[in-house]
């Protein structure tokens, strides 16, 4: 597996924020929207309720949790980049939302009480932490009895031919529009090597269950290079222990 160090993974989200957004365009041929929007559909409706958005990055996500949780509700992102918060914080001033908090923090110890959330998402943040596990049950300790976990992440397609197809783009092609787009190659080179060791959506599935969670249920987008899972801690909630990756 990828080690993943923290002080590497600061460096690499700071040295590549500015250029972030148009990156995950790229390298997704803007479907990363369209599946972000598919996950917002599925989660419901979420007026008035508190959300929290883990490694929240630039921000998007965070925007549309703001607006669906309305004026009532309350959206949170943290992110341990300072200058991806400050692309969010912009984003945030632009357009005038009242009810979205940005903090700086770790995923992996979260500033927080317990059971201070209805509903926590991350996107595509949660395989360059250090102990997957470790941050589940950091989600699973700030929901609320009965609240929801949402996880965006890349996945692993197993299709004949695309999977081999994907994987020579993920591998080969990602990496070099890093660096004719952004100067980074061997930032993007790293993270196509975290996604490589990202486990599968079964297998995260089962990471869920051990964390605490019940009724965990994925979607898989584009051929099954991403998938969204979908979570709930119970009413009567199981103390849940934290068992390594």
């Amino acid at each position: 597996m990828t080690e993943v160090n923290e002080e590497r993974v600061h460096e690499i989200f700071n040295t590549i924020s500015e250029d972030y957004d148009k990156m995950n365009s790229i390298i997704s041929f803007k479907q990363h929207d369209l599946w972000r929007a598919q996950t917002m559909k599925k989660m419901g409706n979420l007026t008035g309720q508190k959300v929290l958005d883990l490694c929240c990055g630039t921000g998007d996500w965070l925007l549309d949790l703001a607006e669906a949780v309305g004026e009532s509700g309350q959206a949170t992102g943290l992110d341990f980049s300072e200058n991806m918060l400050a692309i969010a914080q912009a984003k945030v001033a632009k357009r005038g939302d009242k009810n979205i908090e940005l903090i700086q923090g770790n995923a992996m110890e979260l500033p927080f009480a317990n059971q201070q959330f209805d509903v926590v998402t991350i996107g595509y943040g949660l395989r360059n932490t250090p102990n997957y596990l470790t941050v589940l049950s950091e989600i699973y300790r700030v929901l609320k009895p009965g609240g929801r976990a949402i996880c965006i992440e890349t996945s692993h397609p197993t299709l004949p031919v695309y999977k081999q197809a994907f994987e020579l783009y993920f591998e080969n092609i990602m990496p070099l529009f890093g660096k004719l787009f952004a100067k980074s190659y061997e930032e993007y080179r790293w993270l196509q090597k975290s996604a490589k060791d990202f486990p599968n959506a079964k297998l995260l599935k089962e990471l869920f269950e051990r964390a605490g969670f019940s009724a965990v249920e994925y979607k898989m987008h584009g051929g099954g290079a991403v998938a969204t899972h979908f979570a709930k801690k119970s009413l009567k909630p199981k103390s849940n222990i934290r068992i390594g990756k």
